[in-house]
């Protein structure tokens, strides 16, 4: 094992939580669902997280279709302009899913350096 040691290796995980097969949050969605909440916008959070807007309505769609419930609802523009808005689902899934990743990566870290080295 003496060759591991030497070694400058570095573990990554991802954590996402999935509804039959289908993705429901990770962290790019939480990205988005953030981005929505702090913009009201799904054209600026397009901008902020450097997604397409056509992607982020199909994240959207997914996760909505896959909990059974809206997790943001749209305003179209013109006149008095549109916007978006996290529901309290939408919320729900944001606050959970962030204490889900506290410490998650932290603690991956420290059972790799217990294992490794």
């Amino acid at each position: 094992m003496s060759d591991f040691q030497n070694t400058q290796w570095e573990i990554r995980s991802k954590v996402w939580l999935e509804k039959n097969g289908v993705t429901i949050i990770g962290e790019g969605r939480l990205a988005i669902l953030q981005a929505i909440d702090s913009s009201g916008s799904l054209t600026e959070a397009a901008k902020e997280t450097g997604i397409s807007y056509r992607r982020i309505r199909g994240a959207i769609r997914e996760m909505e279709s896959a909990i059974g419930q809206p997790l943001v609802l749209t305003a179209r523009g013109g006149q008095y302009g549109g916007g978006a808005k996290i529901t309290a689902a939408g919320h729900e899934i944001i606050d959970r899913f962030t204490k889900v990743m506290e410490g998650s990566q932290e603690a991956v870290d420290r059972r790799f350096r217990d294992i490794f080295f």
